[in-house]
């Protein structure tokens, strides 16, 4: 008899504490809103020529869209996810923990849903690369427009760039590894945002399941650098580095790229951008695996051009540099902003370029416009010193 009370006791318990926790996730999106709202009417979004290529997220909206947001989240609660090739069901992150399970951010949702796996599932496997060759893929190789899915490893230096509210998180931006401890992305994807809400993931490649044979990781991040430059309104400048907390171990699939040398010109050349943005324009749902697309780099010149053909104003600065086709169909789009435009030859991959604004995506004579590294080798390697 006494058995059973505790048991009701402990169980009524857990209700009460679900409910509570229920409630403070419909409370903190118009809290989280208001305060956002406030910095908003103070500072006010400075708009662009064009469309930067990194998604809206749900906290940095009026109060109405955050919790028509939340509750998309919310009510929209994904059935199952994978982990070590096993099924588990999806249930409220506060839940897991209640069933003395383990909550990992395999759902979506962010930390409203989280896969509930046993406590004693064993991760994956990790295979250490002692002394990583930058550039160089140690898997084989069997959003993008046009693009088409990754294998896994492909892009080991691809990294997601993780916004971080009290009830949610996404992968707002790409990015990519250049060292063991830092990270280069578009500045238009972190200007604004605290380093401490951000936080870095690596070896990624699908971010609905972790059925991959190694395992992603995320860091936080210790410092952010903005381009003392940057201009919001025009995107010039669009580049910035995040240190990590703790240096990148590398991995099979955690590699860092090659940065190009200063006088390298990549004219006409064959490039590749990757990134988990839309596939397509106005597309909701983005990708789940690593897409990839090859675009042809253009010169600065010629795109200048082909905006006027398409009777767009935008200027496209000697700090920037162009990719795709005069014909449109292949592009990055939103949900790419920061991501890596890359040239591989003699068996390593360089960074070239970071995805940084365009209009629309994959549209005739208006190619995606990206941040030139070239231009920024002595910023980028005075901050790494530092």
């Amino acid at each position: 008899m006494n058995n059973k009370t505790f048991v009701t006791e402990e169980s009524s318990f857990r209700v009460r504490l679900q409910r509570k926790w229920l409630l403070l996730y419909l409370i903190f999106p118009v809290v989280s809103s208001l305060s956002y709202s406030s910095r908003r009417i103070q500072q006010p979004e400075p708009q662009g020529p064009s469309e930067a290529r990194a998604p809206t997220l749900p906290f940095d909206t009026n109060i109405a869209l955050n919790l028509l947001n939340f509750a998309q989240q919310l009510l929209a609660a994904p059935r199952a996810c994978y982990y070590q090739g096993n099924s588990y069901s999806c249930g409220l992150s506060i839940g897991c923990w209640l069933q003395g399970k383990r909550s990992m951010d395999l759902c979506s949702g962010g930390v409203v849903w989280s896969c509930c796996v046993p406590k004693n599932a064993e991760p994956n496997k990790v295979a250490i690369v002692k002394a990583a060759t930058c550039g160089k893929t140690y898997m084989r190789d069997s959003k993008i427009v046009g693009g088409e899915n990754t294998t896994f490893g492909y892009q080991p230096w691809h990294v997601g760039v993780i916004k971080r509210a009290l009830m949610s998180q996404k992968i707002a931006c790409g990015g990519a590894l250049i060292h063991e401890k830092w990270v280069i992305t578009a500045a238009h994807c972190v200007y604004k945002t605290p380093a401490t809400t951000l936080r870095v993931r690596v070896g990624e490649y699908n971010i609905r399941e972790n059925s991959e044979a190694y395992p992603h990781e995320e860091y936080s991040v210790k410092r952010k650098v903005v381009n003392e430059d940057y201009e919001p309104a025009t995107y010039r400048h669009d580049i910035a580095l995040l240190e990590l907390s703790h240096p990148v171990v590398y991995r099979k699939h955690i590699v860092p790229i090659c940065l190009p040398e200063k006088l390298d010109n990549f004219t006409g050349r064959l490039a590749t951008v990757t990134g988990w943005g839309r596939t397509s324009y106005g597309r909701r749902t983005p990708p789940n695996i690593l897409q990839k697309v090859n675009v042809e780099v253009i010169g600065t010149d010629t795109c200048q051009e082909w905006l006027q053909i398409a009777g767009r104003k935008e200027t496209v600065y000697p700090t920037m540099i162009c990719a795709g086709y005069k014909e449109g169909g292949k592009d990055s789009c939103q949900g790419d902003s920061g991501g890596p435009l890359t040239i591989r030859e003699d068996g390593r991959t360089t960074l070239i370029g970071l995805v940084s604004w365009g209009v629309g995506c994959a549209r005739p004579n208006l190619p995606g416009v990206y941040t030139k590294i070239t231009e920024y080798l002595d910023w980028i390697r005075i901050h790494l010193r530092s």
